[in-house]
């Protein structure tokens, strides 16, 4: 019985090794190949996908509510809409009874999940002085429908789509655009683009958004900088290009504007070390506000007079 064993088993083997066609060893061999093929490519499939929707999850929005209003200022105002690309944004436009009719009118922008009334504060001390002030909403902020994602991208096309409107509505008068935050990162880039802005005040600006969101994700204990390099081509495809033309420090350079830079001192969320870049890049100064921090800055006295000393000599 073991001989025949043998012998059976070196004639499957001779089966296999012949030369001739020989489908069953074929298909068998084929069959593992395509298993394997299909096995690494689900995978990669899965992999993708688990990043993709991860690269969402990091730039997930967060509103926050509104909160003091404008028309509990108790200052003549209009309620607009302005036409943004394929959007609509909540906007208004505060008008004192003293304005000026040929003083620079005043943009405010507000940051990365924050809405109108984040900058209300400084709006209205402006307007206290006379000053007509637009404020709007990004998409999917404040007013306007939500949106669960964002992008740098967003923010500057917005403002673009504001800054146009009111160019065309006041052709006469300069405009003056106040961004705080990622507000100010998207003054720089629509103004880069040809916005048409005259002069440009960046309050707590950051000087690149992907390195701010790395940081923002390190304070949380996460490894920021590692997420931000593993999503980052993620993030290419919901801009619709890579950041090189979508970071402050690089088109900063281009602007032909007065420009103005303001930075708290206790900023927790965009240090000072992100000024320090954006005024060397600037070949400028900023001016430091002291013991402020990210948001409070726009209340400050020292704040105001920074402002108005700008809007006089622009």
């Amino acid at each position: 019985m073991p001989p025949a064993r043998e012998h059976d088993s070196r004639s499957r083997l001779a089966a296999c090794d012949d030369s001739g066609f020989r489908p069953a060893c074929t298909s068998a061999s084929g069959s593992g190949l395509t298993l394997s093929f299909w096995a690494v490519a689900s995978v990669i499939v899965l992999v993708v996908l688990g990043l993709e929707w991860f690269s969402g999850v990091v730039i997930k929005l967060e509103p926050q509510p509104i909160g003091k209003t404008v028309p509990e200022l108790g200052i003549a105002y209009e309620d607009l809409r302005i036409e943004s690309g394929d959007h609509e944004l909540a906007a208004w436009l505060i008008k004192p009874t003293d304005a000026q009719p040929f003083e620079p009118l005043v943009l405010l922008a507000h940051g990365w999940g924050a809405n109108y009334s984040t900058v209300l504060p400084l709006g209205e001390q402006l307007a206290d002085l006379g000053h007509e002030i637009l404020l709007f909403d990004v998409r999917g902020h404040g007013r306007n429908i939500p949106q669960p994602h964002a992008s740098i991208r967003v923010f500057r096309d917005d403002l673009m789509a504001v800054s146009r409107y009111a160019a065309k509505r006041f052709p006469d008068r300069q405009l003056v655009v106040i961004g705080h935050s990622i507000g100010g990162a998207s003054g720089v880039l629509a103004a880069a683009e040809g916005a048409p802005i005259d002069g440009l005040i960046l309050i707590a600006a950051p000087c690149d958004v992907v390195r701010v969101t790395a940081e923002y994700l390190a304070d949380k204990g996460l490894p920021g900088r590692f997420i931000v390099n593993l999503v980052r081509p993620f993030w290419w495809r919901r801009v619709g290009s890579t950041f090189r033309s979508l970071t402050p420090t690089r088109r900063i350079r281009e602007l032909d504007i007065p420009l103005l830079l303001i930075q708290p001192e206790h900023d927790g969320r965009v240090t000072r070390e992100h000024a320090d870049l954006l005024a060397e890049a600037a070949q400028t100064d900023y001016r430091l506000i002291p013991d402020r921090e990210h948001t409070d800055v726009l209340e400050d006295s020292l704040t105001l007079r920074f402002v108005l000393e700008f809007l006089e000599d622009v």
